[in-house]
């Protein structure tokens, strides 16, 4: 863990309504649900599969107008992917599970259409690294890898979703894909201790649902 990041993060939050008293200010929870995998070189006699994961956190959004809202939204997200490999049958077999969980600070742009019920959003996502693990499928067991993988992530973000108003509550569910721009692996040892390649990179889909309520 890295608590200098969480009290960070979580004091901008709090101070942000302060920040925005000028203008319109809804803050609410956030969660949802993931489909992840890893791009990139892959091992040999190996690909990567896809892995649900989840994440759970807060959000503050300021209007700056009518249409375009402008959203923060830091959260504890599971990412992951699973690593195949031909072992001579018409499928590849999973054999080992990468496992990585980020402090994630997506920064959104949400573009609402004339009415604000539907919306597409866009922007980045800077995830701070907070533990890592490889698990191996078949035996059982997994070791920490959090030193093979660099600290940051940054993310590309492109979403759209539908807002619906219940009662003085803000309802939102958001289909959203995120693309790293940065390869994850810090050096080679993952190569050495799991035939994974350092130049990876995360991507894949989130269903995510949120509560707002306005300040």
């Amino acid at each position: 863990m890295k608590p200098p990041v969480l009290v960070i993060a979580a004091v901008a939050f709090l101070v942000s309504p302060h920040l925005c008293a000028q203008g319109r200010f809804l803050v609410g929870v956030t969660a949802g649900a993931s489909s992840t995998s890893l791009s990139g070189n892959t091992p040999e006699n190996g690909s990567y599969t896809s892995k649900l994961g989840f994440s759970a956190g807060l959000m503050g959004e300021y209007a700056l107008t009518d249409d375009i809202h402008l959203s923060v939204q830091p959260s504890y997200v599971r990412r992951g992917t699973g690593v195949a490999f031909d072992v001579g049958t018409a499928d590849m077999r999973d054999s080992l599970g990468l496992t990585l969980d980020y402090l994630s600070i997506p920064v959104l742009a949400r573009f609402l259409t004339p009415g604000g019920t539907l919306f597409i959003n866009g922007g980045l996502d800077l995830s701070v690294l907070l533990h890592a693990s490889l698990t191996d499928v078949n035996a059982g067991g997994s070791v920490d890898v959090q030193n093979l993988i660099n600290d940051l992530d940054l993310l590309m973000i492109l979403g759209v979703g539908w807002d619906v108003h219940w009662g003085p509550a803000l309802l939102s569910i958001e289909l959203r894909y995120g693309q790293s721009l940065f390869n994850a692996g810090a050096n080679d040892q993952l190569a050495a201790s799991a035939g994974i390649s350092p130049r990876f990179r995360s991507s894949g889909f989130q269903l995510l649902a949120a509560v707002l309520f306005s300040l």
